[in-house]
This record gives structure tokens, C-alpha cells and sequence, in this order.
């Protein structure tokens, strides 16, 4: 069935307005209508930070001049671009082995640090998928046609934000090859990048191929050193504020696309409008410090040290980003996942674990992660140290700080161990409890809030029991003065990593960890457990577990580096 015609009508509105409130919704299309002189001139007479916002309600065919219209493949050579009809803007018609996209001018050359767009979206299950890029216009241009994307429905675009809506994700069973979709799970996905590179991908809970309209909205809000990324559909929140590292602010412009694979399927939009608010000038370049440039790390180099010159004062940046890269080495990729960690040295010597990743299978990727919580660790002169073990080949691992200035609500100044170590499970003559023991940390009057950060991986299989510790979930308890926070030690989303496909059993769930990936900590804030006594008692405790095929494998262990983290009000 067809569900596509449209029809569009451009009107560029301003109206004084507020952001909305964060975690609902943006509503956008109530303001008065205006010329885009008569704009300017408000904003120049009342010198006001105006909501600026472009309503293309697509309800004249003749109004398809707006923006610049591009088909490819058998949508090209069938006459059939994105056009204007029924009230609606078709992208995409049921033509296979095709890309559509339509992009719009920018309507300014101001920065702001909000974005807001919103529209309706209608697909079926024969599409690939859909997306939206906000263009970087310093890198694509004030108008013309899109970039050339390959795939709509994962938007990966030079130097600007895009969303990608996926509509087909087929099971594949295969261990080794193909998709990811190892135990056919929902084929609605959607998905956030940055300048080139897919960042994160996310089932919905809707059905969004259904053919029916939906309504999307989406937020960028440009903060230090990043974007924070908001995204709903109907309502139903599927990002709230989403930090990507290193999006900081630029002027952009919009487009869409969509694509049709092997089968096709249509794609439609309506009543697309684009609000930006809170002009700001061009974001300040970070100051970065390379720790480690193309270093070897393979089974003759499991190790690099530097010592690295942070700044010797932090307190004006309010961001600080490591990027971890991993290239090829002149031989192969590794062809195996490996524990791989990033460690700071303290000035007595004291290890902390700023950064653990797991290699992929025999290739390499780039990874951007927020590290600010170490502040007190990165100033000075430090000893870093990058380590993975492996057996031959390996990677050329380049690791780099960005530190953003900017105003902070909160400044890091202490970091403390708690557990650090890889105690076995299951095993009783070696209880887990000897290893967790419990915590107790003094809180000086400075720490205006404080944060217990655990980063814990399970490692192990069969025939260990269950097949502890990498494929066996386990639930945990952290217990802080008395307060108890739940939570289970597992990861379903392997068969979504943005570095995939890779060569090995990357798709499936695992204990808190994926192939080609850097381990989320788990973070309980536990500032207003603060007792009378400026003291924390902290508590970390597993359920039961027994394994009963002791000595038969290598036993299975938590990897676990723990942190309470002190901030001061800045």
C-alpha cells in the first residue's frame, strides 16, 4: 500500500517563548506569523532572544522551491524525487534500491543553543528507514541539496547531529556474520550520531512502521564540550538529554531522508517545524592534551606509559572529554575481545581506573567519553597508562583529553577508591564478601554532593554454572547509610553497538559489557544520604550464587573498580 503525497506552505514565525520544560515534550506551532524581514526587524528593534521557528506545512505543491529535492537509484531513474501532494511531503515511494532526501536552507546565520524540530512521520515495514540531519552549514553550506548518505536510516554526517528511524533489523541466528539480531528482538530502532559515526541506538516501544502517522520531536541543547539530545515519539520520551561528547554548537540547517533496500516501502512527512532560541557566540576550542600518540599495543607491548602536562588549574573548564581511538597496526586487528583499561596515577602512586573499554573482534573504532568526574586526577603532571593483554597481534591505541571551558554546577576536587579488584564468584571456600568488604568514607564540609560510581564486568563461561560470569546476569545491591539501591548486572543491547558488525559473538548479551565498547559505570548520587556525622557507610553485595563446576574452567570473576566521588559547589 502507498501512504505517500504531500504538500508544503513556508512560513517563517517568531514569538517570545521559553523551552519548555525538560522531559515533556516541545509544543512549537503556536506563534504569529511573520515575514523573515519582519522578523529580523523585531529582533532588532526589541533586542529580545526570540524563538525563531520555520513551519513547512507542505499544503502547496507549488512551495516544493523551498528546499532542494535529490533521488538516487531506481527512484532516479523513475522520475519519482520527493514531492509535494495530498497535503503531505513524500520522501520515499515504493521504489527498491533507492535514497530520497530533501534539505532546506538555513533561514539564519545565527548560533543558538537550542534546537527544536518536530514532525509527523509515517512509514511501512517495506523501508529500510528514515532520518534527519541538522547540517552543519560551515560544512555543507547555507543551502542546496543534503550530503549523499548510503544508508537514511543511520544518518552519519560530517560535523553535524543526525537521527536515524531503522525499520528492519531481521533475526539472523548466525553466530558469527550478519546482523545482529540474534534473538529477534523489535525491528524499530532509533538512533543518534555525530559527525560521521553512529553514537547509540535504541529500540522504541512503538511500532513506528505501521503507516500511520507519528509524531516526533526533537531537542539539541548545545552545553559545554557537547549536546545534550532529547528525542520523543508521541509523547513517549526515547532519549532525555543524551550527552554526545564533542557536539558543540554550530548553525545548522535541516534535512530529510529515507531509503529502500532489497524490498521498498513508502515514507512520508508533515508539518515539519524547526525552532532555535538563545543566540550564543561560537563555542570556545578545547584546550587538548595528547597522553598517548599511536602507541603499539599488542602481546609485545601490553603496556604504554606517559607522563602527560594537564593544566595545572581546571577549575574554569566545565567538561573534560578522552577520546580513545583504536587503528590498525602494520599486521592484523587482533582477532579477539580483551579487557582494556585507561589508568591515572595519583602523586603517591595510588592506581585509578579512569576508562575500561573491551576491544572488538579484529577491528577498531573511536570512542568519546565524558571524564570529567576525575578532574582532581587530571591536572599536573600524571602518569597514564593505557593496558590490554593480548596474545599477538593487537591495535595503535591513541588516547587524548579535550578539556571546555565553561561554567560548572559542580566541581570534582576528590576521588576515592573503594573496591578494586577481581574477586571470584560461586566459590565458597572464597566468599565474595571477603572481597566486598564494607566502606566507610569521612565527608568534609567542602562536598556539596557526592556520587558512588561502579564499574563491574563478569568474565567466565561454561562450564562454569550458568555460564558465569560473562553470559550469566546476577542481581547487585549497594547499600549506602542504611539506603538500598537495586540493580542487575546485565547488558541486552550488544546486537545495537555502534562498532559493529565485528568478527566474533559480539551480538549477544553479556555481564555488564559488549565487544567494541566502553563499560557504562553504574552511579548512584548519594548526596542526601549524608548523615549528621559527615559520613557514608557503603555496602556492595551480589545475590547467591554457587558455582558448581569449580576447578573445571577458569573461574569466573567480577572485574571491579569502584569510586565515591566529592564535589564542591564551584
Amino acid at each position: 500500500m502507498r501512504i505517500l503525497r504531500m504538500s508544503l506552505a513556508v512560513a517563517l514565525l517568531v514569538a517570545f517563548w521559553r523551552a519548555p520544560t525538560l522531559g515533556q515534550p516541545a509544543t512549537l506551532l503556536e506563534a504569529p506569523e511573520k515575514s523573515h524581514a519582519q522578523a529580523s526587524r523585531d529582533d532588532a528593534e526589541e533586542g529580545k532572544s526570540d524563538t525563531i521557528r520555520a513551519v513547512h506545512a507542505f499544503d502547496n505543491p507549488d512551495d516544493a522551491s523551498a528546499f532542494e529535492a535529490v533521488a538516487t537509484g531506481e527512484a532516479e531513474k523513475r522520475k519519482a524525487p520527493p514531492k509535494i501532494a495530498d497535503g503531505r511531503l513524500y520522501l520515499l515511494e515504493s521504489w527498491w534500491k533507492s535514497t530520497a532526501s530533501v534539505a532546506f536552507p538555513a533561514p539564519t546565520d545565527t548560533m543558538t543553543r537550542v534546537v527544536e524540530v518536530s514532525w509527523k512521520l509515517a512509514m511501512n515495514t517495506g523501508v529500510e528507514g528514515a532520518g534527519f540531519v541538522w547540517l552543519n552549514v560551515d560544512k555543507h553550506g547555507l543551502s542546496g541539496a543534503a550530503p549523499e548518505v548510503e544508508k537514511w536510516e543511520a544518518p552519519s554526517v560530517p560535523a553535524s547531529l543526525g537521527v536515524g528511524f531503522d525499520a528492519r533489523n531481521p533475526v539472523n541466528r548466525d553466530p558469527f556474520r550478519g546482523s545482529g539480531n540474534a534473538y529477534d528482538r523489535p525491528q524499530h530502532e532509533v538512533s543518534l550520531h555525530w559527525d560521521g559515526m553512529e553514537i547509540v541506538k535504541r529500540t522504541t516501544p512503538m511500532d513506528f512502521r505501521d503507516e500511520k502517522p507519528h509524531n516526533v520531536k526533537l531537542r539539541l541543547i548545545f552545553v559545554t564540550g557537547g549536546a545534550d539530545v532529547s528525542l520523543w515519539i508521541d509523547d513517549t520520551a526515547i532519549y532525555e538529554q543524551y550527552f554526545i561528547p564533542s557536539a558543540t554548537a554550530y548553525v545548522g540547517r535541516p534535512a530529510f531522508g529515507a531509503r529502500n533496500g532489497e524490498t521498498a516501502g513508502d515514507v512520508w512527512i508533515d508539518d515539519a517545524v524547526i525552532g532555535r532560541q538563545e543566540p550564543i557566540p561560537a563555542p570556545e576550542p578545547p584546550v587538548t592534551i595528547m597522553a598517548i600518540d599511536r602507541q603499539l599495543n599488542d602481546g609485545k607491548h601490553p603496556k604504554t606509559e606517559a607522563a602527560v602536562e594537564f593544566p595545572e588549574n581546571t577549575d574554569r573548564f566545565a567538561r573534560i572529554i578522552c577520546t580513545l581511538r583504536l587503528d590498525q597496526p602494520e599486521t592484523r586487528f587482533d582477532p579477539w575481545d580483551r579487557l582494556a583499561e585507561i589508568n591515572v596515577y595519583g602523586d603517591d602512586g595510588e592506581r585509578f581506573e579512569i576508562l575500561r573499554y573491551i576491544t572488538p573482534y579484529h577491528r577498531g573504532h573511536e570512542w568519546k567519553v565524558d571524564v570529567t568526574d576525575f578532574r582532581p586526577l587530571l591536572r599536573g603532571e600524571r602518569k597514564v597508562e593505557q593496558a590490554c593483554g593480548t596474545q599477538g597481534e593487537g591495535w595503535v591505541v591513541t588516547v587524548k583529553f579535550d578539556f571546555y571551558a565553561g561554567a560548572a554546577d559542580r566541581l570534582a576536587y576528590k576521588v576515592i577508591n573503594l573496591w578494586s579488584g577481581s574477586p571470584e564468584i560461586g566459590n565458597p571456600d572464597k566468599p565474595v564478601g571477603d572481597f566486598y568488604t564494607p566502606q566507610t568514607a569521612s565527608i568534609d564540609e567542602r562536598a556539596a554532593f557526592a556520587k558512588v560510581r561502579m564499574v563491574v564486568t563478569g568474565h567466565g563461561m561454561y562450564p562454569n554454572t550458568d555460564n558465569a560470569a560473562e553470559f550469566m546476569s546476577i542481581g547487585r545491591t549497594l547499600t549506602v547509610n542504611g539506603e538500598s539501591f537495586r540493580d542487575i548486572l546485565w547488558k541486552t543491547d550488544n546486537y545495537l553497538n555502534p562498532c559493529r558488525p565485528q568478527g566474533g559473538t559480539w551480538k549477544y548479551d553479556r555481564a555488564g559489557w559488549a565487544p567494541g565498547d566502553v563499560v557504562r559505570p553504574w552511579e548512584v548520587d548519594v548526596t542526601g544520604l549524608i548523615d549528621d556525622k559527615r559520613r557514608l557507610e557503603i555496602e556492595y553485595q551480589l545475590d547467591s550464587y554457587l558455582n558448581e563446576s569449580r576447578g573445571e574452567t577458569w573461574a569466573p570473576f567480577h572485574k571491579t573498580e569502584s569510586h565515591l566521588i566529592m564535589y564542591s559547589k564551584p
